[in-house]
């Protein structure tokens, strides 16, 4: 890891054989006084070398800055990328990344810039409880990676973090649904539990808002007799069934339709089988 705060005062000097001596303050002028682009890139990699992840910013932002057409701005720009994620501030690292990118097309660092910036909005998504906008960033950028740079490990990569996100967003929804549900909301409920069914389908969190939207409709059939919603339930069970036959909610679905008619679990899974799966689907188990 690199160190994030310098512990000793640096200054440094430039011999005539180009080797960066250091020897003195950490920060001002004086670091870099006599320095030309060639020398700040190295002194760059020596900080990164000694973990000194702030100086190492600060000498490539004062390379960059001031030698915008030197020979490696390029690698300089994407190292300072690296540095701004290792120090995990990924806002900084996603927007240094994409500079990169709009400076330097078709680079043959591209594909590892673009994942970086999958990455960051990854990570960031992890931080962020409520707010989304970074995990639907994250889902958006990645799945563009993986389409763009298909077959490579990198689209491998993008492809799984989106996978997170997918699963990150399906949890969120389904935990919504879950709150006004809790609160005998249940028209807002079923909304959401539908939501869940239709923009996340592959998720494991698809059966469990099938068997939310039962368990809703069935407290509104409840109070409200007679007017339809007992249909829903049933329509509900089907899908389910139907659709996810080997999840955890179909089995404890069929168990209680079991305990229901005192008989056996009725095996809608056999009955998938034999209707070739259509429809079926496998979720991940949770």
């Amino acid at each position: 890891m690199f160190k994030r705060i310098c512990s000793a005062r640096i200054t440094l000097t430039a011999t005539l054989a180009g080797t960066v001596v250091l020897a003195g303050a950490c920060g001002g002028a004086s670091r870099y006084e006599g320095l030309q682009g060639p020398d700040l890139y190295q002194l760059a990699q020596q900080e990164i070398e000694q973990d000194d992840l702030g100086d190492a910013q600060e000498t490539l932002d004062r390379l960059l800055l001031n030698y915008p057409e030197f020979d490696s701005v390029d690698a300089a720009s994407l190292l300072l990328g690296d540095i701004y994620f290792e120090d995990e501030r990924y806002i900084t690292a996603a927007a240094q990344y994409s500079s990169f990118l709009s400076r330097f097309p078709n680079h043959p660092e591209e594909a590892r810039a673009n994942l970086r910036i999958c990455e960051s909005y990854g990570r960031l998504s992890r931080v962020s409880q409520r707010d989304q906008s970074e995990t639907r960033q994250a889902l958006e950028v990645c799945r563009s990676v993986a389409r763009s740079f298909f077959g490579t490990e990198l689209a491998d990569s993008a492809a799984s973090i989106a996978g997170e996100m997918i699963a990150t967003l399906a949890k969120r929804e389904y935990e919504i649904a879950d709150f006004y549900a809790q609160r005998n909301g249940f028209d807002a409920a079923v909304l959401s539990y539908e939501s869940v069914v239709e923009s996340y389908p592959e998720t494991e969190y698809a059966p469990k808002a099938l068997l939310g939207i039962m368990e809703a409709y069935g407290e509104i059939a409840e109070d409200s007799p007679g007017l339809g919603y007992e249909e829903e339930v049933e329509l509900a069970r089907e899908r389910l069934l139907t659709q996810y036959p080997l999840s955890p909610e179909a089995e404890q679905v069929r168990t209680q339709m079991a305990e229901q008619m005192g008989g056996e679990v009725v095996d809608t899974v056999a009955a998938a089988a034999g209707l070739g799966n259509r429809g079926a689907r496998t979720v991940p188990s949770g």
